[in-house]
């Protein structure tokens, strides 16, 4: 299989599995988001990343390079995020009413698992899968196909988009804003590590530790 149809492969499984886990509009999707999100994004986050690994063997070292810099700069930007989080979070539910009920929305699956059990999924499995998948395969691939800036912002649109199945405005918005932040950190650094590291500790603080209240 070349690295084209892989790619097209890979991204059509990633737009299956989001739509199963947030479009509200089938009973059946609708029944897995507001019952089984975690069953349903542990099976997709496992199966993206086998289907990385096995497609990606040769460059596990280069997609894993690790430099103790990047710790730092994955907990830097970590708190960048949350915090910028926090900040439209408070900007967009002072000024638009029908944001709060979408922000809401999003954080209405941390009733279907214990805060601990939703904390390792996001630090040790989903997180990293994430990172894993679309930086260090999708936007890997069509940075080498495409070049850098085309690569990483068609990246950047596919890791957005693929959320537009939950029709909410807000978790659209975020997931732009955060694809743009860790899009833009893989193509400065060549590694997935200094991303990895800031997306569980950003998922771990937004959702579970120090999430938005109202």
């Amino acid at each position: 299989m070349n690295k084209n149809m892989k790619l097209y492969i890979g991204i059509i499984l990633a737009a299956i599995f989001w739509f199963a886990m947030f479009s509200p509009s089938f009973e059946i999707t609708y029944l897995i988001h507001t019952n089984y999100f975690w069953y349903a994004m542990t099976v997709a986050t496992t199966v993206l990343s086998l289907f990385t690994f096995f497609s990606e063997k040769p460059r596990m070292k280069q997609i894993f390079e690790f430099k103790w810099k990047y710790v730092l700069i994955g907990i830097g930007h970590a708190i960048f995020l949350y915090l910028l989080s926090r900040f439209g979070i408070w900007i967009f539910s002072e000024l638009f009413d029908w944001a709060v009920p979408q922000i809401q929305a999003v954080y209405a699956t941390r009733a279907q698992a214990p805060p601990m059990v939703i904390a390792g999924l996001l630090m040790f499995l989903i997180g990293p899968a994430e990172e894993f998948f679309w930086r260090g395969f999708v936007q890997h691939h069509l940075i080498e196909k495409i070049g850098i800036k085309k690569g990483t912002a068609i990246a950047i649109a596919l890791y957005s988009f693929v959320h537009i199945w939950a029709f909410n405005p807000m978790l659209l918005l975020a997931a732009f804003v955060l694809g743009l932040h860790w899009s833009i950190i893989y193509a400065k650094y060549k590694s997935i590590v200094p991303g990895l590291i800031s997306h569980c500790l950003w998922d771990v603080a937004i959702f579970v530790i120090l999430p938005v209240t109202f």
